[in-house]
This record gives structure tokens, sequence and C-alpha cells, in this order.
């Protein structure tokens, strides 16, 4: 599942480009080597920003493991996921809270934004990488039905570090970017969240099954 959370940013970060690649670029510095450092620095903003979530989702997958419904948790987010790539009705639903939400953050950062400090830098960063994401959900998602919070860590920076060579490039040239990106990479994203999504499932069943099989060796082994 690591290589499938790298793979999921690399691809995803075609997507990214369209949707980050404008706040990238307006990060700025005073010099040209200035300017590079502080936009890697916004990118390890973004990416510290992913491994908190992931830290805190691993956490949460700990408690769901405790209470013996990660497989359930695992089928139901795979499902989601399926159904949020044929059903575009089922994306119109959330758009409208996340908006607000988008307005509130895009006002918190847009004060470092116009700084060329490199901590406003990193800050910018990290409050992007709570803007709604569909790819971030889905490496969020797999982190959950990991085993443990720092593996749960890996996979998000894992996801991050994947995003940073497109999202680095379109900062320079973001326009220059857009129009040589082959549309098929937009197939490739969703192959990647498919299989992300069948996995889960299957991880899932798999967890299900070991737990029934288990209830059942223990009425055969105690009447």
């Amino acid at each position: 599942m690591y290589i499938a959370a790298f793979l999921l940013g690399l691809t995803g970060s075609l997507h990214c480009v369209g949707m980050c690649g404008p706040i990238a670029s307006m990060v700025q510095g005073t010099t040209g080597k200035k300017i590079l450092i502080n936009r890697l620095l916004y990118n390890i903003g973004r990416t510290t920003t992913y491994v908190l979530m992931g830290v805190a989702v691993g956490l949460l997958g700990k408690i769901v493991q405790w209470g013996g419904v990660q497989g359930k948790v695992s089928i139901a987010v795979g499902a989601a996921i399926i159904l949020t790539l044929f059903i575009p009705n089922v994306q119109s639903v959330f758009l409208p809270s996340l908006s607000r939400i988008v307005l509130k953050l895009k006002g918190v950062f847009a004060v470092h934004m116009n700084s060329k400090r490199a901590v406003s830098s990193w800050l910018t960063g990290m409050f992007n990488g709570f803007l709604p994401c569909g790819l971030v959900y889905a490496a969020l998602a797999i982190a959950l039905i990991q085993t443990t919070p720092l593996q749960s860590a890996l996979v998000t920076m894992l996801f991050g570090l994947g995003t940073i060579p497109a999202l680095l490039a379109a900062a320079f040239s973001w326009q220059a970017l857009r129009r040589v990106i082959p549309w098929s990479f937009q197939r490739i994203q969703t192959a990647m969240l498919i299989v992300v999504a069948v996995v889960m499932i299957w991880r899932g069943l798999s967890v299900e099954t070991n737990f029934f099989g288990g209830n059942a060796a223990e009425v055969v082994c105690h009447p």
C-alpha cells in the first residue's frame, strides 16, 4: 500500500496542478534561489499537514481495530470511493459545505501568501494541505487501514512526496504545464483510485472472514 500511496500522489499531482498550481506559483522570494527554497517549503508544509492527518487517522484506525469493525469500515470507505467516482451526484451533496470550508481556509493563508518569508511559505503549504481534495481523502483512507499510526503517517508522507514534482514544476510554469499534460493522466488517476478502492474492499472482506472464522473456531472448541 506504500507504493500505491506514492503512485496516487504522483499521478494525482497532475490534478493538483489545476487545483493548487496557482497557489504554488504565488509563493515568492527576494531572489531566484529564495523563490525555489520558499516553494520547496510550501510543498513541505503541505506534506507536513498530510503527515499530521495521517497520524490522526491512524489513531482513529486503532480505535476501529479495538472495536472490531475495521473490516466493515474498510469495505464502506472502498465502496464510497467507487460511488464518488461513478456517481457525480454523490459529490454534489458535499460541495456546498466544502465550499464554505475552502473560503475560510483561503482567508487564513492569504495573509501568508503575500509574505516572502520562509516560514510564511511553509505555513501557506500547511493551510493548503487542509483544503478539501478527493485524492487526499483516498490517501487518508489507505492510512486508516494501517496497523499503526506510524505506518499511517508514512502512507500520507509518501502521498505528499509524490505530489511535489508536478506542483513544483507548476509553480514556475503553470500555464505551460497545463498545456502539455495529456488528458490520459486523468484516466490513470481514476484507475489508481479504483485500485485503492478494490484493495480496501478486499482487505475488509479478508478481515471480516478471519473474524467470523475465529468466532466459529471458538464455538467448536468451547461448546
